[in-house]
């Protein structure tokens, strides 16, 4: 049995042939129009949501902060977020390589299980290409699951579940099936050769299907998580690994503030250069 593409493509083959003998054929030539016109609507659309709930369509909020707002690190305002995420929201689970028992490695869920039950946010075996695999399947079965890689360079151990699977699973179902999950990770700590890796360019040549996002700092991390979590697009969020430590203030709207994506955000204004970066390079370029 012949295939549709085959179909199309033989054609077009004859097409050319019968050019070539100067005859023409408008019934050949409306049937190829037709076969790339369904071909384009199967194959070349729904690479991302084209939905209301696109990450792309979903409202902008700022933060917003008390008078005399606490400032406190960058992990305890992921840990104050991701506790009042299960708190209103019943379908968003967590888990991965640590994230269960001692709250992950930098502590964003850290007392959270014990909070909010083992079923919820727990731990997995030391296998990327499977915790994908739940985040995937849950994700299509109405579940929010934000999975956990732990560190950066371990994507790679995913890789093909990520590009083949979850990238392009609206992609090649001609918009019907989706995927909405957020893969959770650190790196770009831009020191040292062990969990510092900064893979991007896997991740955005590969991955098409999936929002990449680099925060500059935790709080600007939970501005990624809830537009993502708002949307029905899959995400990956690459947390800043030398920033859990920094000192922020802590949102009062932490399950409200959003960020737009593929907008940039100007933090200083100027006449002579344009600078252009993202995560923990924006706290070198603004060093004096």
């Amino acid at each position: 049995m012949l295939h549709f593409s085959e179909v199309l493509s033989n054609a077009r083959k004859l097409s050319i042939q019968l050019k070539r003998l100067n005859i023409a054929n408008d019934g050949l030539r409306d049937f190829i129009s037709r076969g790339m016109k369904i071909g384009d609507e199967r194959y070349h659309t729904h690479l991302y949501s084209d939905t209301k709930y696109s990450a792309l369509n979903i409202p902008v909020v700022a933060p917003k902060f008390g008078f005399r707002a606490e400032t406190v690190n960058g992990y305890q305002i992921l840990n104050a977020y991701f506790d009042t995420l299960f708190e209103f929201k019943p379908n968003i689970i967590a888990f991965g390589e640590d994230v269960g028992q001692i709250g992950d490695v930098n502590q964003g869920f850290a007392g959270l299980q014990a909070k909010h039950g083992t079923e919820r946010v727990f731990d997995t075996g030391i296998r990327e290409w499977t915790i994908m695999g739940q985040a995937m399947g849950g994700s299509m079965r109405g579940l929010r699951p934000i999975a956990e890689i732990q560190y950066l360079d371990y994507m790679a151990y995913a890789f093909s579940l990520l590009t083949d699977d979850l990238a392009t699973l609206r992609y090649r179902s001609n918009g019907i099936q989706r995927a909405p999950a957020i893969v959770r990770t650190r790196g770009h700590r831009l020191e040292g050769i062990w969990h510092a890796g900064s893979p991007m360019g896997m991740i955005l040549t590969s991955m098409q299907g999936i929002y990449l996002c680099v925060p500059r700092n935790m709080v600007q991390a939970v501005g990624f998580y809830n537009t993502l979590l708002k949307s029905d697009d899959p995400g990956i969020v690459v947390e800043c690994l030398n920033g859990y430590r920094l000192k922020e203030k802590m949102p009062t709207n932490l399950l409200e503030y959003t960020i737009p994506l593929g907008k940039p955000e100007i933090l200083q204004e100027g006449k002579d250069i344009t600078l252009v970066t993202y995560g923990s390079c924006v706290r070198e370029a603004q060093k004096d």
